[in-house]
């Protein structure tokens, strides 16, 4: 079996101290729900900023408040990788003889589209980003065969 070499991943775009805290506040969970190695997991931290670093490619030369919106989404993108796995990690309800708690009910598939989207908004606000212009859909229509038929 091929043996898999792990290399150590260094952090292009998420490089602060409070990374792992911003990350937990877009998804509205404590670390005792996401820890620091769920965050940092190859499988997560490094496919969210991949993802932004390839919507921006440029990412290393932006300055000032484009910097912080690449940085604002790349927290929404890796949050967003996070939100799905949300559900099996909260307890929906939990009761005890003297109280009784409930968690409210979140959509978290819902909440990862949402989180997509704010990363997007974020990487549509940098002042270098080049919006790419949507195809012209261009749609046919006419007589079918049938209706050709019918109509002699």
């Amino acid at each position: 079996m091929p043996q898999l070499a792990v290399t150590l991943v260094v952090n292009k775009i998420l490089t602060t101290e409070t990374y792992h805290e911003e990350i937990r506040g877009r998804l509205g969970v404590g670390e005792d729900v996401v820890s620091n190695t769920d965050i940092d997991a190859l499988s997560v931290l490094p496919i969210g900023e991949a993802r932004i670093i390839t919507a921006v490619p440029n990412y290393d030369e932006l300055t000032g408040v484009d910097e912080i919106y690449v940085y604002a989404a790349a927290v929404c993108m890796v949050a967003a990788i996070l939100a799905p796995s949300m559900a099996a990690k909260i307890k929906k309800t939990m009761k005890d003889f003297d109280f009784s708690f409930e968690n409210q009910a979140v959509n978290w598939e819902s909440r990862a589209s949402q989180l997509v989207d704010e990363a997007n908004e974020f990487i549509g606000l940098i002042s270098t980003s080049q919006e790419t212009p949507d195809a012209p859909l261009l749609m046919l229509s006419g007589p079918t065969r049938e209706k050709e038929r019918r109509h002699f």
